[in-house]
């Protein structure tokens, strides 16, 4: 398989595209993540709040003939509350997860380009393509079922084009590093080769020293 481009956005090498790429992303998902802890830092107190109202709320008024406690709407809407904040709360560590493996995956990427090993690639490559499978298959659900409008329609699969091409960029860099070490072995099997024709030439000895036939 060949390389698929050999430059990126026409300024840059490979391997200088693969690092500028590697500190972007790097930089923004230390930034979202922060974001996010101090969005489930907040929710969590939220929902602390929610619990001790609940409490507070439970001493309800019973009505003496029936023996059923009366609730109020304000219990009511403290529940759904705290239900959403509870789905927040997983939606945000769930978040969390996500950005803290695209952040573990980043740093594998920029070691990987600047010592040139194409293993360290692999988990961005793996990811990035995931998120664009998933994110394009969203994006025909939403056209198929009508959902969204035309304009956001249009930006997501803008983004969605600028995505692969950097994914591409990414995997053209490790083929290339693979094409790069299968030559060098290539050169380094051909030598000895070569080596093991010269010895067969010129016959050793059982002491290691040529022998005069």
């Amino acid at each position: 398989m060949v390389v698929p481009i050999r430059s990126c956005c026409l300024l840059f090498n490979l391997r200088q595209g693969t690092m500028l790429m590697a500190v972007v992303e790097l930089i923004l998902s230390a930034i979202c993540l922060f974001l996010l802890l101090l969005a489930s830092g907040h929710a969590q107190e939220m929902a602390a709040m929610l619990e001790a109202d609940i409490a507070e709320s439970q001493r309800l008024p019973v009505d003496d003939e029936t023996g059923i406690v009366l609730y109020h709407n304000n219990e009511s809407q403290l529940h759904k509350a705290q239900h959403l904040a509870f789905v927040m709360i997983i939606a945000l560590y769930t978040g969390i997860a996500m950005v803290t493996i695209h952040l573990i995956s980043c740093v594998l990427l920029l070691y990987g380009s600047i010592m040139q090993i194409r293993q360290f690639l692999l988990p961005w490559i793996s990811i990035v393509l995931i998120s664009l499978v998933v994110s394009f298959t969203g994006l025909l659900v939403c056209m198929i079922l009508g959902y969204g409008t035309q304009s956001a329609l249009i930006i997501s699969s803008l983004a969605i084009q600028i995505r692969f091409c950097l994914w591409l960029v990414v995997f053209s860099f490790y083929r290339q590093i693979y094409e790069e070490q299968a030559a060098s072995c290539a050169v380094l099997a051909q030598q000895d080769m070569m080596s093991i024709k010269a010895g067969y030439m010129y016959p050793m000895a059982l002491d290691g020293k040529p022998s005069n036939v």
